[in-house]
């Protein structure tokens, strides 16, 4: 425990002043956890099937193009927008791989894509959210925190039934329920004491969102690692795994908000 409160010092102390400023900072923030984030998907399949380095440099530099497509950097020009014809020629890079390396199966580059997909997406979407405006990423922080928090104190006092025994057999409906209520009422709250610029049946909306789906991308995590029987995806922040045990929550729950803020065309 003194470990992992010394670490959760140590990440606020480092990300809250880069979150707060916006702008290049997060943005290198961003890639480096993103890139950690692909080197751990790469180890943990590798704990099954060796992989390829030119399949590994594939992973880090697609994941990148995803997270940064189409950004306008200003000193730089504006990278290139990923589109569905360059991931199917990634694709057919993978199938070729299958063919020309013997240990390279075609489960391993359906994987592969997956990754690049998930840690792509998931982290755009989360610096999206910073980009929109700082208090819709505090707002996506603190519902996934008071929701994970209090899914653990309503699981531990009152949790009897089972959410997901086989992925997760602490987790109980009752922390769930637990969770979502808490996280709702706290993003609610959050929003009106801040002044978000939404009404009210919309940030409850939101809140509920963030609240269920932060909790699914937990379980979708722990999913993995039971079928890879891996306890975390890394060693990066003692006490706490690696980026991807401590962001699962918040990389789904930002793919969430991004979902929702553009299919619906809500302006905040």
């Amino acid at each position: 425990m003194k470990q992992r409160l010394i670490t959760a010092a140590i990440i606020i102390a480092v990300a809250l002043p880069v979150i707060i400023i916006g702008g290049l900072p997060i943005y290198l923030l961003g890639a480096f956890l993103a890139l950690t984030a692909a080197w751990e998907m790469i180890a943990m399949r590798s704990t099954a099937t060796p992989s390829p380095i030119e399949v590994k440099l594939l992973v880090y530099l697609f994941t990148l193009w995803i997270v940064f497509h189409s950004y306008d950097f200003g000193f730089i020009p504006p990278v290139a927008e990923v589109t569905l014809e360059m991931l199917a020629a990634l694709l057919f890079f993978f199938l070729i791989v299958v063919v020309l390396r013997k240990n390279f199966k075609v489960a391993d580059a359906g994987y592969y894509l997956m990754a690049i997909i998930y840690v792509g997406t998931t982290f755009r979407s989360m610096l999206y959210l910073r980009h929109i405006d700082l208090s819709l990423f505090i707002f996506m922080i603190l519902v996934v925190a008071i929701t994970d928090a209090m899914a653990y104190f309503v699981g531990r006092k009152l949790g009897r039934h089972k959410l997901a025994p086989i992925i997760s057999p602490k987790k109980t409906v009752e922390g769930a329920i637990g969770g979502t209520i808490g996280g709702m009422i706290a993003g609610t709250v959050f929003g009106l004491a801040t002044g978000m610029n939404v009404h009210l049946g919309l940030l409850v909306f939101l809140s509920l969102v963030c609240a269920v789906v932060g909790q699914m991308g937990d379980l979708m995590a722990s999913s993995m690692k039971r079928e890879y029987g891996i306890k975390d995806y890394g060693k990066i922040f003692p006490g706490h795994g690696g980026v991807l045990d401590r962001l699962d929550s918040h990389l789904f729950a930002s793919l969430a908000l991004y979902l929702v803020i553009s299919l619906f065309n809500v302006v905040i």
